[in-house]
């Protein structure tokens, strides 16, 4: 089945301009350069759906599912809201930071949790502490079969390996993995 970009690229330039937003304005919102807000403006065909495309229906508060039925020659629509909705806390763990650019909190929540760590930088020559750490979120692809998540796992596995060997410098780090 064909994707029509166009009709998404319509779809966002329509919402961008209702929305009283320059292109640079949107591209800032979304973290991405206003050359790729205008690429997806401008209809441009893309491999798969992107999660900067995913980034832009978040801004724009469509529906999760608004991308493919806007690519298969429907219309975006408005996300609905729902009660779980909001993050949950606990006791001593931040909610998640407003500051996140929102290709990133699109992302979070796309797709089904393959694992994530936090992982210690290597901290500079003769400091006991690292001065910062990573956190990495894995997910699969929506719609992904078992067995694509179980390949994407251990592609993980042998990535996180090679993390933690670089990691391995820093002296006293704490590395928990969070699944």
């Amino acid at each position: 089945m064909d994707r029509d970009w166009a009709r998404l690229g319509d779809a966002v330039r329509h919402a961008r301009k209702s929305a009283g937003l320059k292109q640079d304005e949107l591209a800032d919102a979304v973290n991405v350069s206003r050359a790729t807000i205008q690429a997806i403006e401008r209809g441009d065909s893309f491999k798969k759906v992107t999660h900067t495309h995913r980034a832009i229906a978040a801004y724009f508060e469509w529906d999760p599912g608004s991308i493919e039925t806007t690519l298969a020659g429907g219309e975006p629509k408005p996300a609905e809201p729902s009660p779980d909705a909001a993050p949950a806390t606990f006791s001593g763990v931040a909610a998640i930071p407003e500051d996140l650019p929102l290709r990133i909190k699109a992302a979070l929540g796309d797709g089904p949790l393959v694992d994530a760590a936090v992982i210690a930088l290597p901290a500079e020559d003769g400091d006991e502490d690292p001065d910062a750490q990573m956190v990495v979120i894995v997910r699969g692809r929506r719609g992904a079969s078992d067995e694509q998540l179980r390949r994407a796992m251990q592609r993980w596995e042998r990535t996180e390996s090679s993390l933690r060997r670089s990691e391995g410098s820093t002296k006293g780090a704490e590395v928990r993995p969070e699944s």
